[in-house]
């Protein structure tokens, strides 16, 4: 029997709204929430292959992108084919265009709806 980790469970994301959050990814990644847990303040959603999970913390304090005052401490890189479309969809969804970018980025760093910065990568 080996002692190292043998597989990962779900990436668990801190947010004020477990739910909305689950269902911000779900439907920018064309994925599906599938479970929201009032009792445990979680909610999870599978996308891009993987289980993501979000958990409603009390207090949330939103990072801020670039600043460290309040450091992200992750953020997500999602591929996109269309980066001027993905970028549409997303804000659709509740995201905003980062006041920020990167100098001669080909990304585009976004914002969700809770504050978590992200980037659209074509």
């Amino acid at each position: 029997m080996s002692n190292h980790v043998t597989e990962l469970i779900a990436f668990t994301i801190d947010t004020p709204d477990a739910a909305r959050t689950a269902q911000f990814y779900a439907d920018l990644a064309g994925g599906e929430v599938t479970g929201v847990y009032p009792e445990y303040g979680v909610a999870s959603a599978s996308l891009l292959g993987s289980e993501f999970n979000f958990q409603t913390v009390e207090g949330y304090t939103a990072p801020q992108w670039p600043g460290q005052d309040r450091p992200q401490q992750f953020h997500l890189d999602l591929r996109v084919s269309d980066l001027d479309r993905a970028t549409e969809h997303a804000r659709s969804l509740g995201a905003t265009v980062a006041d920020d970018q990167p100098e001669g980025a080909t990304w585009r760093v976004m914002i969700d709806p809770d504050g978590h910065p992200f980037c659209l990568c074509p």
